[in-house]
């Protein structure tokens, strides 16, 4: 069955990916994606690390870590554990939820605003 969550590169509002702002109604799913691809980079790179070598560790295709890196794709969970273990670093943006329920919740404050 295919997966229509929305990439985090469809949101981008400025820059050059990956160093790009998000625009204001990127759903979380591209928010969290876009979070988790900044961290795999930055681990990647302290440790100089390519993507095919990084992908062999995790036990993932290199094409999925190349399309996830462009953000073109999400990780499923198996992707986002094998990367874990092979980089021995917590990917996942923890405690991203409460950001993301702020800024929607200032959202629905504003539509509000200029409906009342």
């Amino acid at each position: 069955m295919p997966r229509n969550h929305q990439v985090p590169r469809s949101f981008v509002a400025e820059g050059e990916w990956p160093d790009v702002k998000l625009t204001a109604d990127a759903p979380p799913e591209a928010v969290v994606g876009y979070a988790f691809v900044l961290k795999v980079r930055a681990a990647m790179e302290a440790r100089s690390w390519s993507a095919r070598y990084t992908a062999e560790k995790a036990g993932v295709k290199h094409t999925t870590l190349n399309d996830l890196l462009a953000g073109q794709a999400l990780p499923g969970l198996s992707t986002i554990v094998g990367l874990e273990i092979a980089l021995q670093l917590d990917l996942y943006p923890a405690g991203l939820w409460a950001e993301i329920a702020e800024s929607g919740d200032q959202a629905r404050e504003g539509r509000a605003d200029l409906a009342g």
